[in-house]
């Protein structure tokens, strides 16, 4: 699964302590068991489920008896988690092609949509996988995601594309 704003990154399924997905935007390593991920759909939806940690799958941070407060705040910038695919809320995601709109959030009033955010120097990609959004902000190639079987070939790395004479192999 690879963010379309992040040039050569890929979604790791690495989590921290409480399954967030933080530091979870990395280089793409071919063969990396924990950038892979299966997409399964019920024809409606889709779920985005680890190789690396079978049946967890992307979710929003929604636990039952959250309060409407802690779900408005989840849906508008809130950081991503592996949860049990089964798990009632979360887990369902809409694709567009590109985009992927969480249907809880969406079904809860707030149409929002997974995104990895730029860094201020537009050079990079903040490394947490996050929900963002509000009907009315437009959509960015941050927001927009490929999935694929195999990475790209590409002869360099460009790390700086304003500058690509200064980049390193």
């Amino acid at each position: 699964m690879l963010p379309t704003g992040c040039g050569n990154k890929c979604v790791s399924s690495r989590t921290n302590g409480d399954d967030e997905l933080e530091d979870s935007i990395e280089i793409c390593q071919a063969g990396g068991i924990d950038q892979r991920w299966m997409v399964r759909s019920d024809g409606s939806y889709v779920m985005i489920e680890s190789y690396a940690h079978p049946g967890k799958c992307i979710a929003t941070d929604y636990d039952q008896g959250d309060t409407r407060v802690m779900l408005a705040e989840t849906c508008r910038d809130g950081i991503l988690m592996l949860k049990d695919c089964h798990y009632d809320h979360g887990t369902e995601w809409y694709f567009t092609g590109g985009q992927l709109i969480n249907s809880l959030c969406w079904g809860s009033g707030i149409s929002t949509f997974m995104t990895v955010y730029i860094e201020n120097n537009r050079q990079g990609c903040d490394a947490d996988l996050q929900v963002w959004g509000d009907a009315g902000d437009a959509v960015l190639r941050a927001d927009t995601f490929m999935f694929v079987t195999r990475l790209p070939d590409a002869p360099f790395y460009i790390r700086n594309p304003e500058n690509p004479s200064s980049s390193e192999d």
